[in-house]
């Protein structure tokens, strides 16, 4: 008696690979000695290939889930070479209902057993695994049984580790609305897996009549494949957050992708966890560099060139514990004095602004997050945020203390951490810039049209601020490690807290009252400074809507609003008409529309208007 033992798979991408279940293998007598050559033979078999076939058949089995299979051959077997065949009318993890598609054949390659005997079991035994390449089985998958699947991995950006137990959520961007593809979770490697099907994806508003795939915008077209885009999560905290923009267009069946996120969840035994202070909120780098989320030699952060304001987040990663598991601590120390970026640091001794030694300086935030392994009906999502009581007196800050504090505070204790994930959200110490700057407001009553007095303007201010982490050994004996990353530092950082000084009036109207009709010829006024002014525009609209247009005098910018290097933009007689002469007898509205350089490190400020409503007469 001879035997075959072997497994079939196929591959939807590199790193993902599937058993293929539940399926019919074939071996046939081979009439063919080229075996070195088979491997390139893979095919679909007609009805009449098949057909033809049927004196050769010396065995079939099927797989089993892991798509292991055992065939014992008849006895028409005359030793030789083989043809690996097998059958389909579905395929695993399949979204279709059983019997939807036909059966199908497929030829794979053909082999020559070797054969071992197996004393114990008096017969003859010879091993064969097959693997479907990627090419063949997604089109199998998708042209043959409409199964499309996306396989990934999700992994923190900054080194690497795999995010398990995250929700990661797939969208097809769509014309009118879009699609949700599927969700699902992360296993312990981060990997993930959507199936789906192409009716997921065609869903119209005149569906199920009409199905069809269109791509968002205009104008209007009709593709295969969706475009798709991810979102992710973790205990409520936002891991992806993909838009449609970022959607890959009209993939194929088959969507292999890696993922990334600036959370990390936290094994606190883990020695290899690296720590590091790695930015300033999510929309900046703690380095002076080419890159657009760099600060420039200057102190500008990224490409708009954006002075901080109000609350920081310092963003980074750090250990709980070293290899020998002493805590580990890390604090924020903040200069006066600056040195260009790409230069030298300032001096030790000009680090004299400790963040949680100051008043005011720190800010209470999350700095990480408890996600219970195995739910209960509370206590599932634990925020812990840094507090005073975190900080020794040196403003060494201790995560392992928020930790314990926030624990009990719960109705828990330090020993059930190790119930929960820690999700690392990636703030490391909260400052408030409003206790370093002290330039003011423009105090003084300036009208609009009028200059700001060069007394009244904000001088730049500039702050260098350095990261220090170590290992505690012995704290009452003053026993310390330094941990690689400590000491890095941003030499330059511009820090701005004024407030926009915006006027805006209307000449003809400052001559009679808010409420008296005007005619003729009308200018504006209006005066604006910041000393990192970004936008200004003056836009003039009718009630009717029949005037919709922006201002140009020669002093604006252009239809942009974007502000060339410049602090302040006056005008005492903005011409509003006569030319253009297009205003008619109706109510107006003038707005003018500001913005600053100012950037907190999650968003920009937003622009800032005061209009004006008049009634214009003829």
């Amino acid at each position: 008696m001879k035997q075959i033992k072997g497994n079939l798979s196929g591959y939807i991408c590199e790193d993902c690979l599937e058993s293929v279940s539940n399926t019919k293998v074939k071996l046939y007598q081979s009439t063919n000695d080229d075996v070195a050559n088979s491997r390139n033979s893979f095919k679909l078999l007609s009805e009449k290939e098949i057909k033809s076939k049927d004196n050769f058949l010396v065995g079939e089995g099927f797989t089993d889930e892991s798509g292991n299979y055992e065939i014992e051959l008849f006895e028409n077997y005359q030793d030789g070479n083989l043809e690996f065949h097998f059958e389909l009318n579905t395929v695993p993890k399949s979204l279709h209902e059983q019997g939807k598609f036909p059966t199908r054949q497929f030829y794979a390659e053909t082999f020559l057993p070797k054969w071992d005997f197996d004393s114990t079991q008096d017969f003859e035994l010879a091993f064969h695994d097959y693997i479907i390449n990627s090419k063949w089985w997604c089109y199998i998958r998708g042209v043959l049984f409409d199964a499309w699947v996306i396989c990934g991995k999700l992994l923190n950006c900054q080194i690497g580790t795999p995010i398990k137990g995250a929700t990661v959520n797939a969208f097809d961007a769509d014309f009118l609305s879009d699609d949700s593809l599927g969700s699902t979770t992360t296993d312990s490697n981060g990997h993930f897996r959507i199936d789906y099907t192409s009716k997921t994806f065609k869903q119209t508003f005149l569906s199920p009549v009409i199905n069809v795939e269109t791509d968002p915008g205009l104008p209007l077209r009709f593709q295969s494949g969706p475009d798709v885009y991810f979102k992710a999560e973790l205990a409520g905290a936002t891991l992806v957050d993909e838009k449609k923009a970022d959607a890959r267009k009209n993939v194929n069946h088959c969507l292999c992708v890696t993922l990334c996120s600036e959370v990390n969840v936290v094994d606190p035994n883990d020695s290899n966890f690296p720590s590091a202070w790695t930015g300033i909120g999510s929309a900046f780098n703690a380095s002076f560099g080419t890159s657009t989320r760099d600060f420039d030699v200057d102190g500008f952060a990224g490409a708009g060139k954006y002075a901080l304001y109000s609350v920081i987040n310092l963003t980074g990663q750090a250990a709980l514990k070293s290899v020998r598991g002493n805590p580990i601590e890390y604090r924020f120390l903040v200069s006066n004095v600056t040195t260009p970026n790409g230069s030298s640091s300032p001096a030790d001794s000009n680090f004299n602004r400790v963040v949680g030694v100051e008043p005011g300086l720190f800010v209470s935030r999350e700095v990480l997050r408890l996600s219970r392994k195995i739910s209960l009906p509370s206590n599932n999502i634990i925020s812990v945020s840094s507090a005073q009581a975190d900080f020794d007196a040196n403003g060494w800050f201790d995560v392992n203390k928020a930790i314990d504090r926030t624990l009990i505070a719960n109705g828990l204790t330090p020993a059930d951490l190790s119930l929960f994930d820690i999700i690392d959200t990636d703030t490391l110490i909260s400052l408030d810039t409003r206790k370093l700057t002290t330039a003011s407001n423009v105090t003084s009553t300036i009208s609009a049209g009028q200059d700001i007095p060069p007394s009244e303007k904000a001088s730049v201010e500039k702050f260098a601020i350095r990261f220090e982490i170590r290992e505690v050994i012995n704290k009452a004996t003053n026993q310390f490690n330094t941990i690689p990353g400590s000491g890095r530092t941003l030499n330059s950082v511009v820090m701005n807290n004024t407030s926009l000084y915006k006027k805006l009036s209307i000449a003809e109207l400052e001559a009679t009252t808010l409420c008296t009709p005007i005619n003729g010829t009308i200018h504006a006024k209006y005066t604006v400074y910041h000393p990192y002014l970004s936008y200004v525009r003056l836009h003039l609209e009718s009630n009717s809507g029949s005037v919709d247009r922006n201002i140009d005098d020669g002093v604006l910018p252009n239809n942009t609003g974007l502000v060339p290097v410049s602090d302040e933009v006056t005008n005492a007689s903005s011409q509003l008409n006569n030319p253009p002469n297009d205003m008619d007898r109706c109510t107006y509205t003038l707005e003018l529309s500001v913005n600053a350089r100012l950037h907190n490190g999650n968003s920009a400020t937003t622009n800032q208007k005061v209009k004006q409503v008049f009634f214009y007469d003829i």
